[in-house]
């Protein structure tokens, strides 16, 4: 019979494409990976992954699996919750992905007040910044995402949580020191800390500038990050300028200078979830987050609109 832990970790590599990156992943060592991802080969009596470059790939049996492995999982935890709501308690796991800090952010004030109320439900946090989000909802790699982008889909929907100030983070030197706000239009004149490309940050930014006839530059003329956070000491450093949204300049307001951007625009944030959730932990996520979190934002992150 199949295990449900190596057919969890057997995904994870999937999904991650190595056995370390699964293992840092499930707090879990590399050797404990590909221990049990050997011992799941020995059973079936077929190999699951093969080495490409420094990545593992599933074989052709692997990928036959990936789809079996995830009904198996799914059906397992759907009878959980099952039995669960038999016994008047909501149980399961949540996989939720986030495009950044600010992501984690929002999460960090939604989630203690629902997990006091609903204690059985657990949670898996997955940085996902890239735009393409569909296909991980559908498959149900995510239950969920918290990003910058409203995202459509024929069986999504995205519900506003707020909307925050974007503002130009500059370093703190005489040349900035007396500016109060810089227009938009000048960006394309300055060394830019920009989201890396083919992130929901970089495509919501792009989107947003293009609209007020604002093209960014070519990457001659920027650096990159992964995350809008990692602008922050780069700018303090002195090696460019950062488009953020205010509540993080705020925690870093000692490091780095923030400027007004004329016209302005706002930074929002989505909830983006399946129309009919998949169990009764996403549904009544779903619908706390809907009820409570206006309230449980505002006061870190202001009123929902601008």
């Amino acid at each position: 019979m199949l295990d449900s832990y190596q057919l969890q970790l057997f995904l994870a590599v999937v999904e991650m494409g190595s056995y370390t990156a699964a293992a840092r992943r499930l707090h879990l060592t590399q050797p404990a990976v590909s221990r049990q991802i050997r011992q799941l080969q020995q059973q079936l009596g077929v190999r699951l992954f093969r080495r490409v470059g420094r990545n593992m790939r599933p074989t052709h049996a692997g990928e036959r699996l990936v789809e079996t492995a995830r009904l198996i999982l799914a059906l397992s935890q759907r009878a959980e919750e099952e039995m669960a709501g038999l016994r008047g308690e909501v149980m399961g796991v949540l996989r939720i992905g986030g495009s950044g800090t600010i992501a984690w952010q929002v999460l960090a004030q939604l989630l203690p007040a629902f997990r006091s109320e609903y204690p059985g439900v657990g949670f898996q946090l997955i940085p996902c910044p890239v735009v393409d989000v569909e296909g991980l909802l559908r498959e149900g790699q995510l239950d969920m995402l918290i990003s910058e982008l409203d995202v459509v889909g024929r069986q999504l929907r995205s519900d506003l949580l707020l909307h925050m100030e974007a503002l130009l983070a500059v370093p703190r030197d005489e040349h900035w020191g007396r500016r109060k706000r810089v227009p938009l239009g000048k960006l394309i004149d300055l060394d830019l800390i920009l989201p890396a490309q083919r992130t929901a940050v970089r495509h919501f930014l792009e989107e947003k500038l293009a609209n007020k006839e604002v093209f960014l530059p070519s990457s001659l003329r920027t650096m990159e990050v992964q995350d809008v956070a990692a602008a922050v000491p780069l700018v303090a450093a002195g090696l460019g300028v950062a488009l953020l949204p205010h509540p993080l300049l705020r925690a870093n307001s000692p490091e780095v200078h923030a400027l007004i951007l004329w016209p302005g625009f706002s930074w929002p944030m989505y909830f983006v979830h399946r129309a009919n959730p998949r169990g009764r932990a996403e549904e009544v996520f779903g619908q706390f987050v809907r009820e409570h979190g206006p309230e449980l934002l505002e006061p870190i992150f202001g009123p929902k609109s601008s």
